[in-house]
């Protein structure tokens, strides 16, 4: 199966496991911050009754069972949809050579304004420091305090450990 989307969805950890056994052909990545989330990557329809779809723009790497997950929301403007799409697209990705980096998805959403730009990492310390290195800072354009005008609103960073599974 072509995986050209993800979808998400919050719950319990023990309700979203039994979507796991019910959907068995189906590879779940299970994450928590205050609450659980409930990942995967696919074609088709979701199986999640309440969640999100996004289309999945780029793509580098395997999403791995353990590990940070970064997913940081960026309301985009319809407007500037196309403009922020090909930025992205022609930005160089300095992340994929950081030390620590396991994944990168850019993922689109079916419904609403925001892009989730998702990155894995072996842990939260290799997150740290992309965010404290020079190719973050420039892949960033650090200088400019200014949002981008096809911003709608301004971005935010959830962040997630991977549910480490018996």
């Amino acid at each position: 199966m072509v995986k050209t989307k993800a979808y998400m969805t919050n719950g319990t950890y023990a309700f979203l496991k039994k979507l796991e056994q019910k959907h068995d052909h189906l590879s779940f990545y299970f994450m928590k911050n205050n609450n659980t989330l409930a990942y995967y990557e696919g074609g088709g329809k979701s199986v999640f009754a309440a969640g999100r779809t996004y289309g999945i723009l780029l793509s580098k790497g395997e999403i791995e069972r353990r590990g940070f997950i970064a997913m940081n929301h960026i309301p985009v403007t319809i407007e500037g949809q196309p403009v922020f799409e090909e930025r992205f697209k022609q930005r160089q990705h300095a992340v994929e050579t950081m030390p620590g980096f396991q994944a990168f998805r850019l993922l689109k959403p079916k419904k609403g304004l925001a892009y989730i730009v998702l990155t894995q990492w072996k842990s939260e310390a290799f997150f740290d420091e992309w965010r404290e290195s020079k190719a973050f800072e420039k892949a960033h354009n650090k200088q400019s305090v200014k949002q981008p005008a096809y911003f709608a609103d301004r971005p935010f960073l959830k962040t997630y450990t991977m549910i480490k599974e018996e």
